[in-house]
């Protein structure tokens, strides 16, 4: 897992990039260029999307959209979860989960996430990568990965005390169902936010 300092110079990237694109310094100077086709300026998870693709969290895909509407798979999510940590997936096992062989794209995400701690699987060795991953998971998978496990399970543990802390944090998005599948939009969102806010870790290795 990474350091506390390194995750504040997560959140310091983060800032700078938000000040870059608030709107009161640069409206009127420079047009909006977005780095999606398909997120204009007044999508809701334009400045999310825009700042994570700075950080080189998000990529777009082979005709460079984000697909904003689309769901994101568990592979994805641990995909993006390990950049935002700036975990090594290079150095992971070749295989945690029946399912995720060596060849998968994301089989390198999905080891250091799960060593890392913040991802497990279905409890009988399947992982799932190709299932989309619902709004409550992505809560606990981004939650435990910014150092809150504790305090998520003293307020009730998956999923009310996970929603619980993150309400306090400001870490949420608007998704009436939150056992449902998040959508690609909802996560940059989340994420956004989470980069706001200070890691729950000490200052040595977790």
């Amino acid at each position: 897992m990474k350091t506390a300092s390194t995750l504040t110079r997560r959140l310091c990237l983060l800032l700078l990039c938000a000040a870059l694109l608030a709107p009161a310094a640069l409206a009127e100077l420079v047009p909006y260029d977005p780095p999606f086709p398909d997120v204009p300026a007044d999508h809701p998870c334009a400045q999310a999307a825009e700042a994570l693709f700075g950080l080189g969290i998000f990529t777009g895909d082979e005709n460079g959209n984000f697909n904003p509407d689309s769901t994101i798979s568990r592979a994805e999510a641990a995909a993006v979860v390990c950049r935002l940590l700036e975990l090594d997936a290079d150095a992971a096992p070749d295989q945690v989960f029946t399912d995720v062989p060596a060849a998968h794209w994301a089989a390198g995400y999905v080891a250091a996430a799960a060593d890392a701690g913040f991802l497990n699987g279905y409890g009988d060795g399947r992982f799932g990568p190709s299932s989309p991953v619902t709004y409550e998971q992505l809560v606990k998978m981004l939650l435990a990965a910014w150092g809150y496990t504790e305090q998520a399970e003293a307020a009730g543990g998956y999923p009310g005390g996970y929603e619980a802390v993150a309400e306090t944090l400001g870490v949420t998005a608007d998704q009436a169902d939150r056992s449902a599948p998040a959508l690609r939009s909802t996560a940059a969102i989340l994420m956004y936010r989470l980069l706001q806010c200070s890691p729950a870790v000490p200052d040595s290795d977790v």
